[in-house]
Formats: structure tokens, sequence, C-alpha cells
């Protein structure tokens, strides 16, 4: 395998050589737990705006599961989860 590949998104599960030393591991229990709390605020968001949109008579939940965003949308998608995953990187590496 020669990297990650756009078409395959899996390629990336099993990366070559060595990710991380032994002194980092630190750094990974900090990545880890950057990317909990960010899962769990994403996730209480998106239920209490389901559940608030629901009470106000509009249910939303089918309708996020089957978007299909538009380029500028995508863009602002793509953005956000390239932040996400620097960060995580930062963590990983130490960076500060």
């Amino acid at each position: 395998m020669s990297g990650p590949h756009r078409d395959n998104p899996r390629s990336f599960n099993f990366p070559e050589g060595e990710l991380l030393r032994p002194e980092q591991i630190d750094n990974l229990g900090r990545a880890v737990i950057s990317l909990t709390r960010e899962i769990c605020v994403l996730t209480d968001r998106q239920l209490v705006l389901e559940k608030v949109l629901a009470e106000e008579g509009i249910d939303i939940a089918e309708a996020v599961d089957t978007y299909q965003p538009d380029e500028a949308v995508q863009k602002r998608i793509d953005a956000q989860t390239s932040l996400i995953i620097q960060t995580i990187i930062g963590d990983l590496t130490g960076a500060e």
C-alpha cells in the first residue's frame, strides 16, 4: 500500500510505518479525549436541535439523514473537517 487514496477511504486504515513513538502515548490520550469531547458536544447539539424542531412541528431527522449538500455547503463541511483533523494531529504530535 502506498498511502491513502481518495477513491478508497479504507486505504488509511492501515498506514505504513510507525505512527507514534512510545513517548507520544500521552499525546494519543489527549487526542482521544479531544475527539470524545467533540463527539459529545455534536451529539448533544444534534439531539437538542431535532427535539426542539420536532416540538415546533418540524421533524427533520429523515431529511438530515438523506441530505445531499451542494458545492458551497460541501466546502464548509470540508473546511470544518480539516480543522478538526488538524486539531487532532496537533494533539497527537504535541503541537501547541
